[in-house]
């Protein structure tokens, strides 16, 4: 009888009685090795453009990796396998990278980004909090939380949000609203000590 393989690792399964006498080295490479390039190897590339990550039963492969370090290049998109999978992705490229199965839903790192990202078979998440990326998640509470609360950011170069308790916006400092700053920074380093 012939060995299968594992749907999600492409693990060796042998068969009853396969390998007489060679076993151990089939289930070390074929089994052992395998399992901890899942949990615990890298796999590092440049992208530009789109990347398929290959894959191989019973032998090394891409798709297995734990960890896909993408080093450098433009962006673009990686395919991974339509099997449930955890990875930890690292977006070192100058643009973004986009997880995708070819199939479902997408996950997007944002240059510079590192996160965790799950496949249930067929759609892409981040596991950042709410299934965005920390950025969208950083972005949406500092700038969009509360319907809107906090100003979007564009053209606004210079100025300092500005709050009546109930409206944020976008303001030049005028001289009465940091008028007694030397004044707290008097306090402070008598408090300290160093005055």
């Amino acid at each position: 009888m012939a060995s299968t393989y594992s749907l999600r690792f492409r693990l060796n399964y042998q068969a009853p009685g396969d390998n007489l006498n060679a076993w151990g080295i089939v289930l070390n490479t074929g089994v052992f090795q395998l399992l901890e390039d899942a949990l615990a190897k890298r796999v590092a590339f440049t992208l530009s453009g789109s990347k398929t990550l290959t894959t191989a039963n019973g032998a090394a492969d891409e798709a297995r990796c734990a960890f896909l370090d993408v080093t450098g290049g433009t962006g673009g998109s990686i395919v991974i396998p339509g099997v449930e999978k955890i990875y930890l992705v690292r977006n070192g490229a100058s643009g973004d990278v986009v997880v995708t199965t070819g199939a479902g839903g997408t996950a997007t790192l944002t240059p510079g980004e590192i996160n965790f990202i799950v496949c249930d078979a067929s759609n892409v998440r981040p596991l950042g909090p709410n299934a965005q990326s920390i950025k969208a998640y950083v972005d949406g509470v500092a700038w969009t939380y509360n319907a809107g609360a906090l100003p979007g950011q564009g053209g606004n170069a210079g100025k300092f949000v500005k709050t009546d308790g109930t409206t944020a916006s976008w303001q030049t400092p005028l001289a009465a609203d940091i008028g007694d700053f030397e004044d707290e920074v008097a306090a402070i380093s008598l408090i300290l000590g160093r005055r």
